[in-house]
């Protein structure tokens, strides 16, 4: 059996169902368009479960297994107490910065006066829900048994203008009480006395912690949060300015940007019908297939909607960033109709139209099955992805594919196929009324379209000149190069920064605590997972030392501010008041140690919070888990943080016993940490399947090593000029670059076929006779691709990306497959026949050989 039986069978399947369309193209046109039109009344019931900031944050990996660990061990409930060192995640709170109108210091009468008005203003707001008054109060987190207060609206505000009350920054703690307050969320853009006593402050935060332990309070804190927000927004304060808005607060702002990108899809839609049209004309009226550029995004418009139905029938949850998959489908996934109608071209136009039909699909069946196949599984292996926005979007956009290929092979050949039978009876594109074409000669009839000719005489000509060719393997080289530069500087993760436009309050929030409330933005947790005896001296100097490590680095802020339980507990067993509340208990002796901390140490009310850090087996008789905080500082901007939260870890890999490490931001700095190595992994799972498939369906070395050659530039390359383009890799860039492991591959794979089944014998006609067979479509689909895309483009970032990787990728793609590839393949096969002059190609790949075996 010959290694191309796979292609044979799949090209003797097609030529068959070509045939048969050609024969009922009705049947081919109705059933699709009810199948389609069955599944799109379930698209009403698309909706989306989850919150932007929940898709966008790995539900797997390290840190989101620690988190869970640390949520499960450590739980503490809102409604008794909350602490905003211990919080495991971003709160839901509500979270208001200030600044002076002009700048300048904070703490001023004026000014503090107006940040007592915009506290008062917050707590009185109130919302109705089913007919019940919700105020601050019932949904406040609680602290010592009442709703938490910002620590700096409970100091005296003459007090604090005349110095007379002093507070330190970031956080101060009473040796003697044990008890602490935290300002570095309260006081930002702070400078300190030599003893860090606060001296002038450039912007306030006033925090309001909500208690989220039951799911009818969280339904009362969203609504009462953005109550709080718009009229905080709303108020207009003489002296201070407010910024109210945050990312993880911005879902209402998220919805209404992907609600007005919906018309743009008619927009897109009727641009593509336009393009289509014009590049499908021909000239000849008769010869001309305008209707068939419509009826390929008629194709793909059925393929979404029986897709989101689809998806929707079986209940699959929705994210607002799938709205972008229609776009996608559209600009791209017409690309095989553009190969089918230059296929049937180069048939013979004295043929009956099922004749026609026949060699058409065998041409392009095998190709478009191939490109078809390799999109739907880089979508499907993206489904590996830790973050349910990349999983969402691939099984929406596999679907869409699948559905387009289905589509393209019925409902499109149908159209063609009833486009034939108007070119057979002569009647011309648009008026289908009886032209005097129908008059012309034998000659006249198969006289080639001229763009096609063109590839081919002009372009074809032109690369196989030998100088072309090294222009061309130079600028590839070049191209490569500079990839690779790139993508060696690409950021990771997810800057809130640039996420949404520069005067968006999002953006202008978000500016201003990283400039002012990063000092000390947040304390990291040091969590020992392993039953230690604590009693042990050696232990305790263990531990002391493993948290002085992590005190060394140079973001980590100094022993000072170390919240130790251990330490206070050591400290109080020389307090004078322990000597009659630890009598008769030895510290050297594990249970007594263990008993004095339980039901001593934690009873006292300034050291109950530590009592929060520390797990007992059930018995108490071992300290199986604790926890220690040591302070962040000088944290600006995601790439910080990654780096800083990896070396933290590596310094708890280094300790003699296990060591977890925590913030409450580790799920979003997890998304810079992991997406880099979900992308590369998913490049390469997907690279040596697409390759393996290609092999496949195409048992040529030589071709499968091209192909191959070329997606792996293009992923390289698209990451180098993403870098370039100031794209960082992350969950949203992500998205679009699995798109890029299908996508690279298709105008290569259609070239790269069409080059192998050239009847031609030379290796530079063969080149020309690929691009006179694909040339043009390859043209069409990348210039539909470009131009389409632009019309989801925002300033926003995640539109702003998504157009960006698009372009590079249909920019890249297309110079491998009309130039870098063609040109290779020429080379190779004349080093070929050089070596040996009587070698030809294998039979195998001779298309006319196909079609006589085929007629036999």
């Amino acid at each position: 059996m010959k290694l191309d039986c796979l292609r044979r069978c799949l090209s003797f399947a097609f030529r068959k169902l070509g045939r048969i369309i050609g024969q009922h193209p009705y049947y081919f046109i109705i059933l699709p368009v009810l199948l389609s039109t069955s599944l799109s009344v379930f698209i009403h019931k698309l909706k989306s479960s989850k919150s932007m900031d929940e898709l966008l944050i790995a539900d797997e990996g390290k840190f989101y297994n620690t988190m869970k660990f640390v949520k499960k061990m450590f739980y503490f409930n809102t409604s008794e107490f909350i602490d905003q060192m211990r919080l495991v995640r971003i709160p839901k709170s509500v979270y208001v910065l200030f600044l002076k109108k002009g700048g300048g210091n904070m703490l001023e009468k004026d000014i503090l006066l107006e940040l007592k008005l915009a506290d008062e203003i917050i707590k009185n707001i109130t919302i109705r829900h089913e007919n019940r008054e919700i105020g601050y109060s019932e949904i406040c987190g609680i602290v010592n048994g009442k709703c938490y207060e910002n620590p700096i609206l409970r100091l005296n505000i003459d007090d604090i203008v005349t110095k007379r009350k002093r507070f330190k920054y970031p956080v101060e703690m009473d040796p003697v009480t044990y008890s602490y307050e935290i300002y570095s969320l309260n006081v930002g853009g702070v400078t300190v006395d030599k003893n860090d006593f606060v001296e002038r402050a450039e912007a306030l935060g006033l925090m309001y912690f909500a208690d989220y332990s039951s799911e009818e309070k969280i339904q009362w804190i969203e609504e009462w949060k953005l109550a709080a927000y718009k009229k905080i927004q709303n108020y207009h304060f003489k002296h201070i300015k407010s910024y109210s808005h945050y990312f993880w607060e911005s879902e209402d702002y998220v919805k209404f940007l992907f609600e007005t990108t919906k018309p743009m899809i008619g927009g897109v839609i009727g641009f593509v019908c336009v393009f289509a049209v014009i590049t499908c004309m021909s000239n000849s009226w008769v010869r001309s297939k305008p209707m068939l550029g419509v009826a390929s995004v008629i194709s793909a418009g059925l393929a979404i909607a029986s897709s989101f139905g689809l998806m929707s029938a079986f209940g699959m949850d929705y994210s607002y960033w799938n709205i972008t998959i229609p776009f996608l489908v559209i600009v791209t996934e017409i690309d095989d109709a553009f190969v089918l109608i230059a296929c049937w071209r180069i048939t013979n136009p004295q043929d009956k139209v099922h004749k026609r039909m026949e060699d058409a699909f065998s041409e392009a069946g095998v190709s478009i099955t191939l490109t078809s196949i390799t999109n739907i599984l880089s979508y499907c292996i993206g489904l590996l992805a830790a973050f349910p926005l990349i999983r969402l979007f691939c099984i929406y956009s596999a679907t869409c594919i699948f559905f387009t290929f289905l589509y393209q092979v019925t409902f499109f050949g149908g159209c063609m196929a009833l486009s034939g039978y108007r070119e057979e009876k002569s009647l011309q594109a648009l008026k289908f009324t009886a032209s005097l074409e129908n008059t012309t000669t034998l000659h006249e009839s198969l006289k080639e379209e001229p763009i096609m000719k063109f590839f081919r005489d002009k372009i074809g000509k032109f690369i196989s000149n030998p100088i072309s060719k090294i222009v061309i393997i130079t600028l590839y080289f070049l191209n490569l190069s500079f990839g690779i530069w790139g993508a060696y500087s690409i950021r990771n993760g997810l800057d809130l920064r640039i996420v949404y436009q520069d005067d968006s309050p999002i953006t202008q929030t978000t500016l201003t605590l990283y400039k002012y409330f990063t000092r000390h933005p947040f304390a990291f947790q040091i969590i020992i997972n392993k039953t230690l005896d604590y009693s042990n001296t050696k232990v305790q100097e263990s531990v002391e030392a493993l948290l002085r490590k992590f005190e060394s680095h140079p973001h980590v802020a100094d022993t000072r501010f170390t919240a130790s339980w251990l330490k206070y507990y050591k400290d109080f067993q020389s307090h004078p008041i322990a000597k009659y509340s630890l009598s008769g208990y030895n510290m050297s002796v594990k249970q007594d140690f263990i008993d004095g901390l339980r039901f001593v140490f934690f009873r006292f009310k300034a050291a109950e919070h530590f009592s929060n850090d520390v797990i007992f087996s059930d018995d108490g008789s071992e300290i199986l888990c604790s926890r220690f905080f040591v302070l962040a500082k000088d944290i600006a901007g995601r790439e910080n943080e990654i780096k800083i939260l990896r070396e933290l870890w590596e310094i708890a890999e280094e300790s003699p016993f296990p060591v977890l490490v925590h913030c409450i931001l580790s799920d979003m700095i997890e998304q810079g940490v992991i997406i880099a190595r979900t992308v590369y992994e998913l490049f390469l799972i997907t690279a040596v399947l697409i390759i393996f498939l290609f092999i496949l369906f195409v048992p040529k070395g030589i071709c499968a090593f091209l192909v191959s050659i070329s997606v792996i530039s293009t992923m390289i390359e698209t990451l180098g000029y993403m870098s370039f383009w100031g794209v960082n890799l992350d969950v949203v860039s992500a998205m679009s670059l699995i798109l890029c492991v299908g996508f690279c591959l298709n105008y290569p794979a259609h070239i790269s076929y069409a080059y192998v089944t050239s009847a031609c014998k030379s290796p530079n006609e063969k080149l020309k006779d690929s691009l006179y067979r694909i040339g043009f479509p390859i043209l069409q689909g990348s210039l539909s691709t470009i131009l389409g895309i632009f019309f989801i483009f925002k300033q926003e970032y995640g539109f702003f990306t998504f157009v960006k990787i698009v372009c590079l990728i249909a920019i890249e793609t297309a110079f491998h497959a009309l130039l870098f590839i063609p040109v290779i393949h020429s080379l190779i096969s004349s080093c070929c026949i050089k070596k040996k002059s009587t070698k030809f190609f294998p039979e195998e790949f001779d298309l006319l050989s196909n079609k006589n075996e085929s007629t036999k």
